[in-house]
Formats: C-alpha cells, sequence, structure tokens
C-alpha cells in the first residue's frame, strides 16, 4: 500500500502530478491512498504521522512551490528539503520527494501535466523501485544470514 500526501495549495498543478502519479498505481494494480493537506510545508508533519502507522511501503508528498515575489518561496523549499530529507534518513520507508519547485507557473506544468514530462507517473515510478529493492534488499539480508548459521 503506497500513501500519497498532496498539498492544496498550487491545486492546477498538485492535481496533474496526482493524476500522473495515480493513474500509473492503478495500471499497475498497487493500492494507494491520497491524503491531502493546505500546502507543501505540511507535507511533511503528515508524512510523519503516516510514517507512525507502519502501514505503508512508501510514501509519495507532492507539491507545488513557484516562486513569487518574496523570499518565502526560499524558506518553503527549504523547509521541505530538510524536513523529507530528515524523514528519509531516519526511517526505512522510502518517501518520495515529488515536490516541484520551479521560478514559473508555465515550468511548473510543463513538469504536471501528463502529455509532458508528467513527473506524477515519475513519482509513482521511484516508489514501486524502491519498494522492490528494499524487499530484494530484506532477502539478500536474510540471505546472508542464514547462510552465517
Amino acid at each position: 500500500m503506497i500513501a500519497i500526501v498532496k498539498a492544496q495549495f498550487n491545486s492546477e498543478i498538485t492535481d496533474l502530478l496526482e493524476a500522473g502519479c495515480t493513474d500509473y498505481l492503478s495500471e499497475q494494480n498497487v493500492p494507494f491512498t491520497v491524503f491531502e493537506c493546505p500546502g507543501a510545508v505540511e507535507t511533511v508533519v503528515y508524512a510523519t504521522k503516516l510514517l507512525s502507522t507502519a502501514r505503508y511501503q512508501s510514501i509519495i508528498v507532492i507539491g507545488a512551490i513557484i516562486q513569487g515575489d518574496t523570499d518565502h518561496y526560499e524558506y518553503v523549499c527549504q523547509y521541505v528539503t530538510n524536513g523529507i530529507s530528515h524523514l528519509s534518513a531516519m526511517h526505512t520507508t522510502p518517501i518520495i520527494f515529488g515536490i516541484l519547485t520551479t521560478q514559473t507557473e508555465l515550468l511548473a506544468y510543463e513538469r504536471a501535466a501528463p502529455d509532458k514530462m508528467n513527473k506524477g507517473k515519475s513519482f509513482a515510478e521511484t516508489a514501486l523501485f524502491m519498494i522492490k529493492a528494499f524487499e530484494d534488499l530484506d532477502q539478500l539480508v536474510f540471505i546472508s544470514l542464514a547462510s552465517m548459521e
């Protein structure tokens, strides 16, 4: 089971990212649940809470931070990047960083649209890759430990 945490802020972009992600997961018959929160900053605490449930094989955080006329963009990017990095380092559940950070809405759209770069699909592909890689690693560790006995 995969959790998707989607920021509602800049929803014209995050909705496209979600669609690319969920369409791909559905095609692969992978179960998922979508959770929404107000903005990219809140994805960090939402992912933290989901990690504490130990119910998900991977968590994909989706958001769009688009540069404006103030320094707020820099602070939000830094907070979210540091927050997700910290969570990833502290937990063994793969957290996929699906937060776009762009200078313009057009650049965000180019990355989000299913008929363009379709980063939402890329986030889902990465989650599935990491789940499989961790399962393979667990199997290797098990085999290595069994051969030592």
